[in-house]
């Protein structure tokens, strides 16, 4: 998956992968960054309104593995285009579908490597 976006990646596990949103958004950030985290959650399990506190598994996971200085701008800024940051009120406003989701917690992701990285 040479040159593709965070997005894209996440997009495609989500859509093609056999992915939940959660595990979407954690494995395209170990595949684009190269960083390999164990994370000790089971993401199989974070779909689908499942995350802790019902959060949207794809901000759930995001935030995972977000630096830790820049958690709070990337949540803000999910919750901020999403309308909330709980799964079932997401689809309920229907203003985010679950992939808009998944690509959207990958393009903030993408963002915070990039800005470490500069």
């Amino acid at each position: 998956m040479q040159n593709e976006t965070m997005s894209d990646v996440a997009v495609f596990l989500f859509k093609k992968g056999g992915k939940n949103c959660a595990e979407a958004v954690a494995e395209a950030w170990q595949q684009v960054s190269g960083k390999d985290l164990e994370l000790t959650v089971n993401l199989g399990k974070c779909g689908g309104g499942r995350a802790p506190q019902g959060l949207c598994g794809a901000i759930y996971a995001a935030q995972l593995v977000c630096d830790e200085d820049k958690k709070v701008s990337l949540t803000d800024r999910f919750a901020d285009a999403a309308g909330s940051l709980g799964c079932r009120e997401i689809r309920s406003m229907k203003k985010l579908s679950c992939t808009a989701c998944v690509e959207l917690a990958a393009a903030l992701l993408e963002e915070n490597l990039q800005q470490a990285v500069a």
